[in-house]
């Protein structure tokens, strides 16, 4: 199948609003581009650069993805959901019958993480869903075919995803992987990734 892999990115400067009580301005910027670092790192060892797209108003990832022979879009400014459905019709019109979409702020992500995304997706009409933690939120999905208007992501999106699947007739795959449930969205859930709590055993944090 040929399959794109999606990531989603805030501006550097802008991303992880939520940790502002516990990190300055630089710092968490600087932690956007260590984590948005780890999941392109993870993305490329199973997709080609000509199949990886990432959808930002970052203008100097823009050019850095650019640089690198990837699809750097240009985030279109209405929303997550606005631009993954961009980004999705992009895929789809060069030839993509898949889409895996990825969160860009997933400290413990592997390419094994990327790889069981892609391999559950299948080659029928499917959707895979990775929830996060409380399984309240949605930190990555696959969708076969690309369906742009799907994304739904907000409050309680995992329940949302599940629903929007069921509509679309698309078979259902719940992906539970430590590397894909743990994210960054809480000052507490990032003391524990910088105390090393998250990472696993020997594993750098």
């Amino acid at each position: 199948m040929n399959c794109w892999a999606i990531i989603p990115m805030k501006s550097l400067a802008l991303g992880k609003s939520r940790l502002s009580a516990v990190l300055g301005t630089e710092q968490r910027a600087a932690l956007n581009r260590r984590l948005f670092g780890r999941v392109l790192q993870a993305t490329q060892v199973h997709f080609s650069a000509d199949r990886i797209a990432v959808v930002t108003a970052d203008a100097f990832l823009l050019a850095l993805i650019r640089g690198q022979g990837l699809h750097g879009l240009e985030d279109p400014g209405k929303g997550l959901n606005a631009a993954l459905g961009f980004a999705c019709r992009h895929a789809f019109q060069r030839g993509a019958r898949g889409v895996v979409v990825l969160s860009s702020d997933l400290p413990l992500i592997t390419e094994g993480d990327v790889a069981a995304m892609t391999s559950a997706l299948g080659k029928t009409a499917a959707c895979v869903i990775a929830p996060d933690e409380e399984e309240q939120g949605t930190n990555a999905i696959a969708l076969s075919p690309p369906t742009a208007d799907f994304f739904r992501f907000g409050a309680d999106s995992f329940q949302v995803h599940l629903g929007m699947a069921r509509a679309h007739k698309m078979a259902v795959r719940i992906l539970r992987r430590p590397g894909l449930a743990h994210d960054l969205d809480t000052p507490e859930s990032y003391r524990r990734f910088a105390k090393g709590e998250l990472a696993p055993s020997g594993a750098p944090a």
